[in-house]
């Protein structure tokens, strides 16, 4: 009998993945794209990967008035702050388009801790987070989302799955110091 529920299980789960998962025939345009670079402070370049499918031409948006046509552009930010990054895909059959946001920080003290975070949508949940640590004399780190969850990594991952206001408090040891930092961040 294990045997059994065992097998419908198993080929339960894989109908769900393979539901999820994008029909390789589909030839729609799907806008996508990551971002890499925003573990430094500023001003830092940020190199865009664009992973969108069935597409020929893009239009990119910085959220600091910069745009770009480049397949994979990188851009240069110069200020502390929230961006909203947006990526306009045209292929032969539609026009997709995504949003992300990227919050960028500084390490103007060297005693200070300071992070950025890389928001994989503008709106809706769940949404993932990438937090990333900025100063490289931090040690023994301490985040609250303040969602309830709590993470002791340098560059933790986390998902939120309710809209509203969260406090996120960021927390290092720096020479033997503790220092903490907060930025309130809102999820539509």
């Amino acid at each position: 009998m294990k045997t059994i529920t065992g097998i419908i299980l198993g080929g339960m789960i894989f109908l769900l993945q393979a539901c999820t998962e994008k029909d390789p025939l589909d030839t729609s345009t799907d806008a996508a794209f990551s971002a890499s670079g925003y573990d430094t402070p500023i001003p830092c370049t940020i190199s865009f990967i664009n992973t969108s499918r069935n597409s020929a031409t893009y239009l990119w948006t910085f959220g600091d008035g910069a745009t770009s046509t480049e397949p994979n552009p990188t851009h240069t930010y110069t200020a502390i702050g929230a961006y909203y990054l947006k990526l306009k895909a045209t292929g032969p059959n539609g026009v997709d388009s995504i949003c992300k946001v990227l919050y960028l920080g500084n390490v103007a003290n060297p005693a200070q801790s300071s992070f950025s975070y890389f928001m994989d949508k503008c709106t809706g949940t769940p949404v993932n987070f990438s937090f990333f640590s900025l100063n490289p004399l931090s040690q023994y780190y301490a985040w609250d989302f303040g969602n309830g969850a709590t993470s002791p990594l340098k560059n933790p991952i986390i998902q939120f799955s309710t809209p509203g206001n969260y406090m996120v408090k960021f927390s290092s040891q720096i020479n033997g110091v503790r220092d903490t930092v907060s930025l309130g961040i809102q999820i539509f």
